[in-house]
């Protein structure tokens, strides 16, 4: 794996355009049986609708790792009685709790409503959550999502990510912008161009409040570091210093962007771009490589790629201390770290029979997630459950998803172009 990629350069269009239909198309591969049994019920709701939403809700669950919903098939033909569940029908059920809803017009929009009722033990006949919020035929996935929000929060304890967005960069052979960043629904529906060119675009990164997106881009013959807003299109460069600029990562605190720079002396360390001071700061000054470097959840430390010990391995470097550590041993080759939210585990790419994203844990051991070999550029769900990453899959470049327990897996091929660089978007607003 390479830590840069010399690329030529010129030439872009800005534009905005949404489609409705899935970009990338979930494949499942493995793992849809070991998280905790959940009963989704189909939910009642008019023809015109479009959406199934018991059906997104039950696939936003299972991606988790977390759940294993019924089949259909599983699910009592008599489990529920007009509005109400049937408890009886669920004696024999391996399922812990049972979501249902219906979905009905209210003037010029509709209601989604949903009841989640605990089937086991203490909980049983028990209605863990209860939600019904508005919503547009165009917006009813967004609505679906929240409902499978709502319930893993009330069975997890941690806040759902399934209504987030992933920005990515597709390439298009032999079209007049073949590099294009676009946004999309975590799992792949309402697909919008950010930004198309003639020239690479490379690892973009959220601001924390999904407003923005930071990025590289050759266009003007030298690798740049814009910031771009998502809704109005106007951007700013903020590093096009002679040599390497990559590797932009926005704070989880919204004041400062990571990145790697090599104007100084030649060789690539590690900076930050202060937003509110409007100024760069250099963090490592190393005779070796420093690069990809992405935050701590708190936005107290950077972790980064190094060759400084001989190898490439992970880093740490402390703001309180001002020092950098080393935090990977296992492995002759670790890269591109991430950390996982609400915990002290990193996602990273190791070298070990092949590029593989694998988890490493506070005691630094490290535990393999995938069997591929060519995995690259991860990015973790904003709730820490999901991990989404480049692999090459039947001979073209594309995205993949892993549970941060390696429980689920799935690729996510486009349905045209090759697709890398994934960076997972924040949490919504409830």
């Amino acid at each position: 794996m390479r830590f840069f990629k010399q690329m030529c350069v010129a030439g872009l269009l800005l534009c905005a355009a949404l489609t409705a239909n899935a970009a990338l198309q979930i494949q499942i591969t493995g793992g849809i049986n070991e998280g905790r049994r959940i009963a989704v019920l189909p939910f009642t709701q008019p023809q015109n609708i479009g959406t199934d939403v018991a059906g997104v809700v039950s696939a936003d669950l299972m991606r988790s790792g977390k759940f294993s919903p019924l089949a259909q098939s599983q699910i009592p033909a008599n489990a529920l009685s007009g509005e109400q569940l049937n408890l009886a029908a669920f004696a024999q059920s391996p399922a812990e709790a049972a979501v249902f809803g219906k979905v009905y017009p209210d003037g010029n929009t509709y209601q989604v409503e949903f009841q989640l009722v605990g089937l086991k033990g203490a909980n049983q006949g028990k209605v863990l959550a209860h939600y019904r919020g508005a919503s547009s035929i165009a917006t009813m996935r967004q609505a679906a999502h929240r409902v499978s929000d709502r319930v893993y929060q009330h069975l997890t304890g941690q806040p759902g990510a399934f209504r987030t967005r992933i920005a990515y960069i597709v390439y298009k052979h032999g079209e007049p912008f073949p590099y294009q960043l676009m946004t999309a629904d975590y799992d792949g529906f309402n697909e919008v161009p950010v930004l198309k060119s003639t020239q690479p675009i490379m690892t973009p990164s959220w601001a924390p409040d999904g407003s923005r997106l930071v990025y590289v881009s050759f266009e003007r013959r030298v690798p740049t570091i814009f910031i771009q807003d998502i809704n109005s299109k106007q951007r700013t460069a903020i590093a096009s210093y002679p040599g390497l600029n990559s590797s932009p990562s926005w704070s989880p605190d919204g004041t400062k962007i990571a990145m790697t720079l090599s104007y100084e002396g030649g060789q690539p360390d590690v900076y930050y771009y202060d937003l509110q001071q409007r100024k760069l700061v250099r963090v490592t000054s190393n005779p070796a490589i420093d690069t990809e470097p992405t935050w701590s959840a708190d936005s107290k430390a950077l972790y980064f790629t190094s060759e400084r010990g001989g190898g490439a391995q992970i880093y740490k470097f402390d703001f309180n201390t001002r020092k950098s550590e080393r935090v990977t041993y296992q492995g002759r080759m670790n890269l591109s770290a991430k950390a996982i939210p609400g915990s002290n585990a990193l996602i990273v790419i190791t070298n070990q029979n092949g590029y593989r994203v694998a988890r490493m844990d506070v005691d630094g051991s490290i535990y393999m997630l995938t069997t591929s070999t060519l995995d690259e550029s991860p990015s973790v769900a904003p709730n820490g459950s999901m991990v989404i990453y480049s692999t090459v899959y039947q001979g073209r470049k594309g995205l993949a998803i892993v549970s941060s327990d390696g429980r689920f897996k799935a690729n996510l091929p486009s349905t045209a172009g090759e697709v890398s660089a994934p960076a997972w978007g924040p949490l919504l607003e409830k």
